[in-house]
């Protein structure tokens, strides 16, 4: 999820109603597309199946699926 427009190089606005957050607070879906993003060691990877939601404050990159698409996550010259 990313609330940003601008960093998604595809994009379909798409109503995709409400997503709530762990405290409950729902946000607002308003459009799906793709994402590229720099990994650390300078590979440009593409995520799809982004949510745009503009009220965030931040992004919401979820390791688990990344995981399972074949990434792989660093965390302090760890791999998770």
């Amino acid at each position: 999820m990313f609330p940003h427009r601008y960093w998604f190089v595809a994009y379909e606005k798409k109503s995709g109603g409400n997503i709530l957050m762990d405290n409950d607070t729902p946000y607002k879906s308003v459009g799906i597309g793709s994402v590229q993003i720099t990994m650390h060691d300078g590979v440009v990877r593409t995520l799809t199946k982004v949510c745009h939601i503009p009220e965030l404050k931040k992004n919401l990159v979820f390791v688990g699926v990344m995981d399972s698409k074949g990434f792989s996550c660093w965390v302090e010259d760890r791999v998770m």
